[in-house]
């Protein structure tokens, strides 16, 4: 095809900034938001049959825009992108309503805690292997979290401590209805897409009712908020751990 011209020059037709295919399996769908850490064809074969790998970017901008146009259920995101650190792009791919799944490297516990607080549900070593990323990306599409254990204990104290400073009972937070229903969704292991669907609501109403929901439970994230729905109120003494429990599959 030639190209159209602008009063006599050329003007080239540029490369797509993104690959994306179109599915219609019904299947999850995957975005990897990768500079060359993920092996993108070995995740593929891994995935054939229970997820779809629908695009490939390098760029955090561009996950962005396709997240915006394909809405797909995971992003698996590296921490370092073509255009800056994956931290500043992860508030915008969870407003399309994915879950991120993002490879880390060495950090310190309280760095992946504050990744927990902004809406990451997912935290695999870089080091991993294409199995181990590919079971993470299943977990997450079916609605579950994917965390190390030091994480997990550091976000149960933290909860504990925020408890007894609110110095209230979460029991008694003055939920709505609809906002409770939300709120069981989430716990049985629901994707926001799958809780909007569920209560034939907008994806972007789920995060208005989610944000709320922490407010009133004060509670900084989702494993946090599960923990109280799962009825896990009850504090244990100061220096002991436990685990959140993980969404149902």
């Amino acid at each position: 095809m030639t190209p159209t011209t602008t009063r006599g020059r050329h003007r080239a037709y540029h490369q797509p900034s993104f690959r994306v295919a179109r599915y219609t399996s019904g299947l999850p769908t995957v975005v990897v938001l990768s500079a060359g850490g993920v092996v993108v064809e070995a995740l593929r074969l891994l995935l054939d049959g229970r997820a779809e790998l629908v695009g490939e970017v390098g760029s955090g901008k561009d996950a962005v825009a396709l997240s915006e146009l394909v809405a797909p259920d995971v992003v698996v995101v590296d921490e370092i992108l073509e255009d800056g650190v994956a931290e500043t792009f992860v508030p915008a791919l969870l407003r399309t309503g994915t879950r991120v799944l993002m490879l880390c490297g060495p950090s310190e516990t309280s760095r992946l805690v504050d990744l927990v607080a902004s809406g990451v549900t997912g935290l695999v070593d870089e080091s991993g292997t294409p199995p181990d990323v590919a079971s993470a990306v299943l977990t997450l599409a079916t609605g579950g979290a994917v965390l190390p254990p030091d994480v997990i204990a550091a976000v149960a104290t933290d909860w504990r401590r925020s408890r007894r400073s609110g110095g209230g009972d979460i029991r008694t937070a003055e939920l709505t209805d609809r906002e409770r229903d939300v709120l069981g969704a989430v716990a049985d292991g629901l994707s926001t897409k799958a809780v909007a669907h569920h209560l034939g609501i907008s994806v972007k109403t789920v995060e208005s009712h989610k944000t709320r929901i922490f407010a009133k439970l004060g509670v900084r994230s989702q494993a946090e908020a599960v923990a109280v729905a799962l009825g896990m109120a009850p504090m244990a003494p100061e220096g002991t751990t436990e685990s959140l429990p993980e969404p149902a599959p």
